[in-house]
């Protein structure tokens, strides 16, 4: 039933407004630390300006580029049901929005995505920031969310339920103008995306646990420019004697380049200096909090240092099986949410078999950093166990479902062993490698 202005009013005042905004803290918190916004290190009660400046430059975004990284790796390209890819996802330009969706996902924890009907025919899809959304469920382990607020600015807010949309303008304490548009789906037509399946409370963000690992290699590169400034120089001093002064009575020379500590007292005036730091030392141990902060992350290190000095195609595999299972972890997850907003739309557009077939899959881009010359012997080998051609162009890196199903079809009408002109229709010249092979398949 169709909420009034009264009652849907004292709902979210009451009954989701404290809980959302208590959750809304909580990710500005984590996404504040992703972004260094809280990152600090020790600081001497009066620092001066040049001391202030050095810290400053110490914070580098390694938690959001980590965040990219992984992110960079889960890229949807296909689904079960053509149509609803089609005529839903692509449709919706979700192509380029699962972007934004997918970092937030791997930051924040969760994230969400909307199916409306559109006016007329057509569903409407777009991502909803975990930010400025927040849902609750009649039951901890329903699939669909029972209520959903989503906050666009203070002044306009959405709320989302299985029988209608309602627009309100104002506040949800003091709504001064309230649309409701039904749609009778008879589910709140929004889906969590998350990087884990939470025992219970809501998922939690996959950088968390590197934060302290950040603040790490933020106290390690402020050292590391301590040094530069103050240290990687032979510094000169002076004992005996006395030192002038500014009319405030601070001493005219501190440590610095061309300057000198001095050594209050009498006697002997004598000169000398320090011996230089070793930089490198300090440049190393930066290197290795970033290796620990990449274990932590299980992001392989030559992702962050670019550090890769005659490494072996095998080296180069082991030391991504990390990244890769981590992803591998991830798309299971995510895809349940992705599919779930898959099924909504295809409800929406009327399309029944679709919107109750559970066994429908996403897929997901093969973002891994085998050679051509690799899949194509795997693709030569496995053609002779007649493994399904969809199967096998789906192999092909930078390949959507879409173009393996194409190239499928051309084999198929052109006598099936064409596997080569297949793939040299659909890529031209860009794999004249693959398009070499010999039609007949090695024993």
């Amino acid at each position: 039933m169709v909420l009034n202005q009264t009652e849907l009013s004292q709902l979210i005042a009451d009954d989701i407004l404290p809980a959302a905004t208590k959750e809304w803290a909580r990710l500005r918190f984590v996404q504040k630390n992703i972004d260094g916004a809280l990152a600090r290190t020790w600081m001497p009660e009066h620092a001066d300006l040049e001391y202030k400046d050095l810290f400053r430059k110490a914070a580098s975004p390694w938690l959001q580029f980590a965040r990219d990284c992984i992110a960079q790796g889960l890229i949807a390209d296909g689904y079960s049901d053509g149509r609803v890819w089609s005529d839903a996802w692509q449709a919706n330009g979700m192509d380029g929005r699962q972007g934004a969706l997918n970092r937030e996902v791997v930051g924040l924890g969760y994230s969400f995505l909307m199916s409306l009907p559109a006016d007329g025919d057509g569903v409407v899809m777009r991502p909803l920031s975990s930010h400025q959304t927040f849902q609750t469920k009649a039951e901890p382990w329903d699939e669909d969310p029972e209520y959903v607020l989503h906050r666009v600015n203070d002044k306009l807010w959405y709320f989302f339920d299985a029988e209608a949309r309602y627009i309100i303008k104002g506040t949800p304490k003091k709504i001064e103008k309230l649309e409701v548009i039904p749609h009778d789906l008879g589910f709140t037509p929004v889906s969590m995306i998350a990087s884990e399946f939470a025992m219970e409370g809501v998922p939690r963000s996959p950088m968390q646990p590197a934060f302290p690992v950040y603040k790490r290699i933020v106290d390690a590169t402020f050292t590391l420019q301590m040094v530069q400034r103050y240290g990687a120089f032979p510094q000169m001093w002076q004992s005996g004697g006395t030192i002038g002064r500014d009319t405030n009575g601070n001493a005219l020379v501190r440590p610095s380049i061309d300057t000198m500590i001095h050594g209050s007292g009498e006697g002997e005036v004598r000169f000398g200096n320090f011996t230089a730091a070793d930089i490198g030392q300090v440049a190393s141990a930066v290197d290795t909090h970033i290796k620990h902060f990449s274990a932590v992350l299980q992001v392989p290190p030559h992702y962050m240092l670019g550090a890769i000095v005659n490494m072996s195609a095998e080296g180069i595999a082991a030391a991504e099986s990390g990244y890769f299972r981590n992803l591998d972890d991830l798309k299971v997850v995510m895809g349940e949410g992705y599919e779930q907003a898959m099924r909504n739309s295809a409800a929406i557009l009327g399309m029944e078999a679709a919107a109750q077939d559970s066994s429908s899959q996403l897929h997901w881009q093969d973002t891994s950093s085998r050679s051509l010359a690799q899949i194509s012997d795997s693709m030569v080998k496995l053609k002779t166990l007649n493994a399904p051609l969809e199967m096998l162009f789906a192999m092909i890196p930078g390949w959507s479902k879409d173009d393996a199903i194409e190239a499928a079809d051309y084999a198929r009408k052109n006598g099936d062993q064409v596997i080569p002109e297949a793939i040299q229709a659909k890529s031209g010249d860009s794999v004249r490698a693959i398009a070499a092979l010999p039609q007949t398949p090695p024993v």
